[in-house]
């Protein structure tokens, strides 16, 4: 037998061990490098498929390639929807080219559906309540189960639902940790407002440190905001010192906006409800006197001056007030608590025979009442 005769079966052996591992390399490499992490990766790519196709809200669960589905939505078509977006999350499927073989959505059904989705948990004295939109009958007990042991000394009150909406998949994990953090506070509230993660309270110098870093960059598609004293300072917004908004009454929470308000005005591009990025920066001081308030009811008025007919004044004051509760509901702002309605030029401040008595004129202001 020749040379090359004896080597060929070698050849063949090692060509097919070689492609053997390149295939399964190259299965590893999509899935995150290892088997055993391979219904992790697609519980991850369902969520995110999930997410981008308007069901964020379902709960994933992963049984090997088999996605099991469960929650609320809204229509009966939103069901086929959500499992066709499992299916294609990562690929054709199959034990080589990996992804979702199967898709049981016997757990999704039509029901309530909440927009705005809300939940809240705050602290009355002894008691803890829970309210707001749940995903689930078991996401409400877990929520429970972790308030118990978060707060071991208070009554907790149960004053939640199970609805559809939720912004993701994570809507429990965030909630719970949420809980856990409230905990660190001396007083407040915690709220999820859609994807908007909200805290108001006081608590002390580490308690509040521990609590910024815990949510400087929650998962998306959440987002944080912390507006909590610490030891009774507001060290954010100086100009509110002396006001105390978590127990001040209506007059008070009028006056905070007042304050902010006094100096500084919401810009607008002219002739449009569309707010002047200059104005950021106030509309996020307000939204924190509004988050701090919202037990109240909080009446944005817009006023213009008198330039225009007085039909379209009306209405552009409509829209610029619309504009900032949007803005304010979307900063977790109670959006219940919230009302708009547009004067136009009935309301004048100033004389409008001036420049400067038109500018003070068209303005944007807050009416709080119980």
């Amino acid at each position: 037998m020749t040379e090359p005769a004896v080597r060929r079966p070698s050849l063949f052996v090692i060509g097919a061990a070689g492609a053997a591992l390149a295939a399964l390399a190259g299965m590893l490499g999509v899935h995150g490098g290892s088997v055993w992490r391979l219904p992790q990766v697609l519980e991850q790519r369902v969520e995110t498929a999930l997410q981008a196709a308007g069901q964020g809200g379902l709960e994933v669960r992963m049984d090997g390639q088999r996605a099991i589905l469960s929650g609320i939505v809204e229509e009966q078509g939103a069901i086929a929807n959500a499992q066709r977006a499992a299916l294609a999350a990562a690929g054709a499927g199959g034990p080589w080219a990996g992804g979702v073989t199967h898709v049981d959505v016997a757990g999704v059904a039509v029901g309530r559906f909440d927009r705005p989705y809300f939940w809240s948990v705050r602290r009355e004295g002894a008691r803890v309540v829970l309210s707001g939109a749940v995903p689930s009958d078991a996401a409400r007990a877990d929520l429970m189960s972790t308030a118990a042991a978060a707060f071991p000394n208070a009554e907790t009150v149960d004053d939640m639902h199970v609805a559809g909406g939720a912004a993701s998949a994570r809507f429990g994990e965030i909630a719970r940790r949420m809980l856990r953090g409230l905990a660190r506070l001396s007083s407040g509230e915690a709220r999820i407002a859609d994807s908007q993660i909200a805290f108001i309270g006081d608590g002390g110098e580490e308690a509040v440190a521990a609590l910024r870093r815990e949510f400087a960059n929650p998962p998306a598609p959440f987002r944080a905001r912390l507006d909590v004293t610490t030891d009774g300072l507001d060290t954010a917004h100086p100009e509110l010192q002396g006001l105390n908004l978590q127990t001040g009454d209506a007059q008070t929470c009028e006056a905070a906006f007042e304050r902010l308000t006094e100096r500084n005005v919401i810009n607008f591009a002219p002739g449009s409800a569309a707010i002047d990025p200059s104005s950021r920066q106030l509309l996020d001081a307000l939204a924190s006197v509004a988050l701090r308030c919202d037990r109240f009811t909080i009446e944005v008025a817009g006023h213009t001056d008198d330039q225009g007919g007085r039909e379209l004044n009306m209405a552009l004051s409509q829209r610029r007030a619309e504009t900032v509760v949007s803005y304010l509901a979307s900063q977790g702002v109670a959006r219940s608590r919230l009302t708009a309605r547009g004067y136009g030029a009935d309301r004048p401040r100033a004389s409008n025979a001036t420049p400067a008595g038109q500018a003070a004129n068209r303005r944007i202001e807050f009416n709080v009442s119980s």
